[in-house]
């Protein structure tokens, strides 16, 4: 259901923080904590498991996940759009050898051919 490692699947935070090509500013800023705080988690090499997530999603890490997760989510509903489409020439088959019977079959009746497949 959820998408998000656990914080267990986390990378360190200082491998998170230098995976992301901007500046201290510009992290602590998209974060909405101050530079001073984001130098403090760096320290400490640990920071809040919200803030440790939001930077997840921005390192090449989380841009797999997400990227795996989408070819995934494609391959699987172009395999079934492929059954349905093999499901639906099954049925379509079976509609015209049923209307071909139904055509050479004695005793014709007014409303013939009652499916009008192709035509």
């Amino acid at each position: 259901m959820f998408r998000a490692p656990t914080p267990a699947g986390l990378p360190p935070f200082s491998y998170m923080l230098d995976d992301i090509p901007a500046s201290h500013r510009q992290i602590a800023r998209h974060l909405g904590i101050t530079e001073r705080t984001l130098t403090r988690y760096r320290t400490h090499d640990s920071a809040p498991q919200a803030i440790r997530l939001a930077l997840f999603w921005e390192t090449k890490w989380g841009r797999s996940a997400a990227d795996t997760e989408a070819v995934n989510f494609a391959s699987v509903h172009y395999q079934q759009a492929r059954g349905l489409e093999r499901a639906n020439a099954q049925l379509l088959a079976h509609l015209h050898e049923l209307e071909a019977e139904r055509a050479t079959g004695p005793g014709q009746a007014a409303n013939t051919p009652f499916f009008g497949v192709g035509m």
